[in-house]
């Protein structure tokens, strides 16, 4: 189980070093013109699908074996379930927003564009604020 659980917490820890760099160029990139917009939509693209989604499904497979091959004994368990599950299933809807926005961008509808990152953001803070949580209470949780 313990190697179950170093997978799980590596993977998670790269999911939100993931998020935090998509972030940082996600602020540089937005700073700039409509070509800076169309780079940071296909880099965007690229990181979700060879990194991010990746790191999410190992995160979520593990997270499965655990659960079902362990009794859970403590509250932090259901609040690390709990805030994992909200931050993977907004994790999978920004996926989609960042694949709609770069489509947007490429057929150059710069509105369509501004509302889905928009959205974007806002859901990303979910994720963000969600897998924070889940890691907190997952270390708490193995005192």
């Amino acid at each position: 189980m313990s190697t179950v659980i170093a997978i799980h917490f590596g993977f998670a820890t790269i999911w939100l070093g993931c998020v935090v760099t998509e972030a940082l160029f996600e602020r540089a990139l937005l700073a700039g013109n409509r070509s800076a917009h169309l780079t940071l939509a296909d880099l965007h693209v690229r990181v979700d699908k060879f990194i991010e989604i990746p790191a999410i499904l190992v995160v979520l497979a593990t997270g499965v074996w655990m659960w079902l091959n362990a009794t859970p004994t403590s509250a932090s368990f259901y609040v690390m379930l709990s805030s994992g599950l909200v931050a993977i299933a907004a994790n999978f809807y920004c996926v989609f927003l960042v694949f709609k926005r770069r489509d947007a961008a490429h057929s150059k509808s710069w509105d369509e564009f501004d509302r889905l990152d928009h959205l974007q953001h806002k859901i990303g803070a979910i994720v963000l604020f969600g897998l924070l949580a889940a890691l907190v209470s997952g270390v708490v949780g193995r005192g």
